[in-house]
């Protein structure tokens, strides 16, 4: 998929940007050696994509990612609006003083164009960088085998770019990392309660004013409620259906003008079973135990 947008084995030129913790975005001047070495850590971000067992499969705002998948998602989601920034961004300012600002390093990352004119951004958190940084006056280098300081600043670029941004998709390898670049945590709370608004008007036979009102509050309803609203058959949901999963995981409804409204204790559960993270099943005729799946993936037969 990557390969399809990208010939990372013609790499016409490379250029190096940092982004501060106040998001202001600067060009960083590097020579061959730095430039090399990126495209070195570019090839080996779509090595890791490679070793990952399985198909691509869209980025889940409510999973709770464990080990690597390919997840991927369109460059054109509002909850990706930083990662389009980054990739829009156009020529950047230098940085005269770099030195002085290292500590406020936030992610950096690299813009790639191939011999077809096509661009590519691998963008990492400046976790490790910073944390060489804190070294200062403690790395060495062997030199006519004798151990010599390093007394200038260093900065150590990884070994894999969190997240890679193309002109259509952001191919996602550090879930966690990729989110707070994109400040998700952020916009999913900030748009939580127009999206259960539209659960609400999608589904109307449930009552969910009392969870839109308190759902910023609560993060991780929040992604769920983000989920349930990008399920492209939100409004084929049944009502039978849904009272059947409810009473399978023992969450009770009273009926208000039509439409049902669940006890309060009872409302993260109503939320995963429209997020259908919540199922039943009997597998020795001895009666239907309830499950609960935080993580979870479309099998394709």
């Amino acid at each position: 998929m990557i390969n399809d947008e990208f010939n990372t084995g013609d790499i016409a030129s490379v250029d190096f940007c940092a982004t501060l913790k106040h998001g202001e975005r600067f060009f960083i001047p590097t020579d061959g050696g730095v430039q090399d070495a990126l495209k070195t850590i570019l090839g080996d971000t779509v090595s890791g994509f490679d070793a990952i067992e399985g198909d691509w499969e869209l980025h889940d705002i409510s999973e709770d990612y464990g080990e690597r998948r390919r997840v991927y998602a369109p460059r054109n989601l509002p909850l990706f609006e930083t990662m389009s920034e980054i990739y829009d961004s156009g020529a950047l300012p230098e940085l005269p003083d770099l030195q002085n600002h290292l500590a406020e390093l936030d992610y950096y990352f690299a813009k790639f164009v191939d011999s077809e004119g096509r661009t590519m951004v691998g963008v990492k958190k400046a976790r490790t960088a910073k944390a060489t940084l804190g070294a200062q006056n403690k790395l060495v280098r062997l030199i006519d085998n004798t151990l010599v300081l390093i007394e200038e600043r260093v900065l150590r670029l990884d070994r894999q770019f969190d997240v890679l941004i193309s002109a259509d998709n952001v191919f996602i390898l550090e879930p966690r990392a990729t989110e707070q670049v994109a400040k998700i945590v952020e916009r999913v709370a900030s748009s939580a309660a127009a999206k259960v608004q539209e659960i609400h008007d999608a589904v109307p036979f449930l009552d969910l004013s009392r969870i839109k009102v308190k759902i910023a509050r609560h993060p991780k309803l929040a992604r769920i409620a983000h989920s349930i609203a990008s399920n492209p058959n939100l409004h084929d949901i049944q009502r039978a259906v849904i009272e059947d999963l409810a009473a399978a995981q023992s969450i009770r409804f009273k009926e208000l003008n039509g439409r049902l409204l669940c006890n309060v204790a009872d409302e993260a559960k109503l939320m995963e079973v429209l997020d259908a993270r919540r199922y039943h099943l009997d597998l020795t005729a001895t009666g239907a135990i309830p499950y609960r799946a935080t993580a979870r993936q479309v099998v394709r037969t």
